[in-house]
């Protein structure tokens, strides 16, 4: 197994640990994928203000739909697209760091889960990166 297939196991396996880890004070990666889409598909009585947050809470939520296609993308794709997948998934990455600055004071209640999760759209980049084909 090549380095870039490591990574993107790795990845995996973290973003399956984001979805099920306690990720803000005890909820689950899914009840926090179901906040953040809760403009779309209403949960609970979540409700978010429109604006910005808005904007960013339902895209963030997006990105768990993109980083499912972007690795198989990956799997199954030419190492000269690879380049594509490493710059789709890091933006996934910078956009999901939003939420500790979009949180303010509450960002201190996020738990593992939410920086494995993270992690994860890093580990997706990093495997793009290393099946990138190596110039000589």
């Amino acid at each position: 197994m090549n380095a870039s297939r490591v990574a993107l196991l790795a990845a995996v396996v973290a973003n399956l640990w984001g979805w099920l880890g306690p990720v803000v004070q005890d909820n689950r990666g899914w009840q926090a994928f179901r906040v953040a889409l809760s403009p779309l598909w209403p949960y609970e009585q979540f409700r978010i203000q429109p604006g910005l947050l808005l904007v960013l809470s339902v895209a963030s939520a997006l990105t768990n739909v993109l980083f499912v296609g972007l690795a198989v993308w990956l799997t199954f794709t030419e190492e000269r697209r690879a380049k594509v997948i490493l710059w789709i998934a890091a933006a996934a990455t910078l956009l999901n760091l939003h939420w500790p600055i979009s949180m303010g004071e509450e960002s201190a209640q996020l738990e593992s889960g939410y920086f494995v999760w993270v992690c994860s759209f890093v580990l997706l980049a990093l495997a793009a990166f290393l099946a990138r084909p190596t110039r000589r």
